[in-house]
């Protein structure tokens, strides 16, 4: 018995080594999809069984014949998931990109931390979360009559290409990092055309690091340092100090959190009350 399992993603192909053994008729598993029946002939008697399983494909001695594994097909899958999700008309499509804007900074953060935190296996994890965000937003846009997100896989493909000449160039070996970097920002600055130099700076971030980053863009520009008002520069000083100052009595809360979860953990007592809180607290 030849098995020839089918990529669940693309159930209409097969593998070229296949296609000299399907001419005679094949026999079907119950998982092959009636798109992919209407392609090939039935055999009942036939010695070559077509299946969608991997798990079935595995019950046989025979022969084996499996599509490869592309990269990228996990995220054809993820999106066909969130496609799923959308189609129970459940909490997903009450969302709206604004409402779900505080996930997204909120999954970045934990991104950081994951790589703060040194851990593969932990930073694996929250990279999915983001992903999850983004495939959230292009389904919702997609859901609108906007873009999906196929075109944000392109739009992200065109710009790589036309930013990295080299892709393009059969370029063999390393290349100039300085050189790279610089053709980078040469076809950045051609696409975008900007009028400003604070043109596509995002205003959204939070006042320290938009200060910087609106400083950086002007001394880049060829600002004279003295023109950058003293006012901002030490406006940015304080509130940097002030954060510091604040993350500072964060962490000393957070170390007083655990000690009393575990005081509590250690005498059974779970989950914590207003009183059991304060029996626990030092």
């Amino acid at each position: 018995m030849t098995v020839v399992l089918l990529d669940p993603l693309r159930p209409t192909s097969v593998p070229l080594e296949a296609v000299g053994l399907l001419a005679g008729g094949v026999r079907f598993a119950s998982d092959v999809p009636a798109q992919t029946r209407e392609l090939l002939a039935e055999n009942p008697d036939s010695e070559v069984l077509v299946t969608a399983s991997a798990d079935l494909a595995s019950e046989y001695d025979g022969r084996v014949i499996a599509a490869p594994k592309l990269p990228g097909d996990n995220l054809i899958e993820a999106a066909e998931v969130m496609d799923r999700l959308w189609s129970y008309g459940g909490w997903e499509v009450t969302q709206t990109h604004r409402s779900l804007s505080h996930y997204l900074v909120e999954e970045t953060y934990e991104v950081l931390d994951a790589i703060e935190d040194g851990s593969g296996e932990h930073l694996r994890e929250e990279l999915g979360d983001l992903l999850l965000q983004v495939l959230f937003h292009s389904r919702i846009a997609s859901a609108s009559g906007g873009f999906d997100v196929d075109d944000v896989a392109a739009g992200l493909v065109a710009k790589l290409v036309h930013r990295s000449p080299h892709l393009a160039d059969d370029v063999v070996g390393p290349i100039d990092i300085a050189e790279q970097e610089r053709a980078w920002e040469i076809r950045k600055a051609a696409e975008k055309a900007r009028q400003s130099v604070v043109d596509g700076v995002a205003m959204s971030q939070p006042p320290i690091s938009l200060a910087s980053k609106v400083i950086g863009r002007a001394l880049e520009a060829g600002l004279p340092s003295d023109l950058v008002p003293e006012a901002l520069a030490t406006g940015a000083d304080e509130v940097e100090a002030a954060q510091n100052a604040l993350r500072a009595d964060i962490d000393t809360f957070i170390v007083r959190l655990r000690a009393a979860e575990d005081r509590a953990r250690a005498e059974g007592v779970a989950p914590l009350t207003g009183d059991d809180w304060r029996r626990f607290w030092e």
